[in-house]
């Protein structure tokens, strides 16, 4: 499998660009960027079977899978990953596989030299380079972001003391050892230092001379909004301009903006979802006078507003149903609310980046993205943090283990 990656426009901050995953026999998968990663769990569209998911339109072909929703049982030796392709519905999609979902923020696993410790609904596990390089080849993945020994220790280990130095050589030794096993992935290697200036400074300069490596993955979650764009800001300078990069918890709109700004090429989508798991429907715009973000079909007042979930929205929900009906449905706990409001978010998240990219390409991003942080303002854009504590799903009582 072949990654081409060709940046139209920008080297530095802000860019445009065009992305090819060329997995041979006239087989490939494009997309232009900035963009996204479709956000699943355990290997699906939160909410949305197959069928439903094909109603939105608009989505890139590229399904992000963490490898830590199936480590519940022997990690990377169960038969099933094989099949996952089928079973989940992924289809053609070109596949990014991580170990880590990007909306945990908060963990209790340690890693030690051989091993990265993975917080799993069975448990902790440890998974080793090797291992996941199994777990690559046999899901026959597209793309690898390689193991890293994330540092989830609160201050000051995160900017001083032997633990930070220890994690990038480790991840430096682990993306060795991934390579050597992984047959056909591109591999984006993760951008190692947290809060250290030197330490980021010297992982992404070793990064950046390595042609083995296709991309970068900025994956430091267990930080603050704005310690985590801090850190993706000291390292994207030094970084192959050349090579895409991505960036993990970085979903919700105004992190996009500040991101995209910086010069980050991908995200995922997990915050289509942390909007459905509230209730909202998505309602901000790059550009325009609006100032409400969401609509919360919770309220009262939704039980006798018979309108689209936002006027103007072309998606499948808003096309079929109304207001008080997904007030009614939230209501009654009916599944078919959340299934309705997830088909809403990523339709507006899709729009969103098509939006993103129309600016870019006019020079104009940098001005309706200052007008978009004054018109919200600050708080806006919460929901992964509510979803990172909330038991469960507005539409069913079973309760998320690593989430609660």
């Amino acid at each position: 499998m072949r990654l081409h990656f060709e940046v139209a426009s920008g080297s530095a901050g802000a860019r445009s660009g065009t992305l090819v995953l060329d997995r041979g026999e006239q087989d490939s998968v494009q997309m232009q960027t900035p963009s996204f990663f479709k956000y699943t769990r355990h290997g699906m569209q939160p909410h949305l079977v197959p069928d439903v998911a094909a109603e939105v339109t608009g989505l890139p072909a590229v399904t992000h899978v963490q490898l830590e929703d199936f480590l519940d049982e022997r990690p990377t030796e169960q038969r099933h990953f094989a099949e996952l392709r089928k079973f989940a519905g992924i289809g053609s999609d070109a596949v990014v596989l991580n170990v880590l979902d990007p909306t945990v923020t908060a963990r209790a696993a340690t890693s030690a030299e051989k091993f990265m410790g993975v917080d799993s609904e069975g448990g902790v596990r440890r998974l080793t380079p090797a291992a996941f390089a199994r777990a690559v080849n046999a899901l026959d993945a597209d793309v690898a972001v390689a193991p890293a020994d994330y540092v989830h220790e609160a201050q000051p280990s995160l900017t001083r003391g032997k633990r930070i130095s220890k994690s990038v050589a480790r991840s430096a030794r682990w993306l060795d050892e991934a390579l050597a096993g992984i047959t056909r992935a591109a591999v984006f290697a993760p951008v190692m230092g947290s809060l250290s200036p030197e330490l980021r400074d010297a992982s992404a300069r070793a990064l950046s001379t390595r042609s083995d490596v296709a991309g970068y993955a900025l994956s430091d979650v267990a930080l603050a909004p704005s310690d985590r764009l801090w850190a993706a800001q000291r390292s994207l300078p030094l970084l192959d301009a050349a090579k895409p990069r991505y960036m993990a918890g970085a979903s919700a709109p105004d992190m996009v903006l500040r991101a995209v700004l910086s010069g980050v090429d991908l995200v995922d989508s997990s915050y289509a979802y942390a909007v459905t798991e509230q209730g909202l429907a998505s309602a901000y715009t790059l550009g325009g006078d609006g100032t409400a973000a969401h609509v919360d079909l919770w309220q009262d007042a939704m039980a006798a507003d018979f309108g689209p979930l936002v006027a103007g929205c072309t998606c499948f929900a808003c096309r079929s149903h109304h207001r008080a009906y997904l007030h009614h449905l939230l209501r009654a706990r009916e599944m078919l609310a959340t299934v309705l409001l997830q088909a809403h978010n990523l339709h507006w998240y899709a729009r969103f980046f098509a939006d993103i990219r129309r600016s870019l390409a006019q020079g104009s991003l940098a001005a309706e993205a200052e007008g978009f942080f004054t018109r919200y303002g600050a708080g806006a854009f919460g929901e992964l943090d509510l979803l990172a504590t909330q038991a469960c799903s507005p539409t069913t009582k079973i309760q998320r283990r690593r989430h609660a």
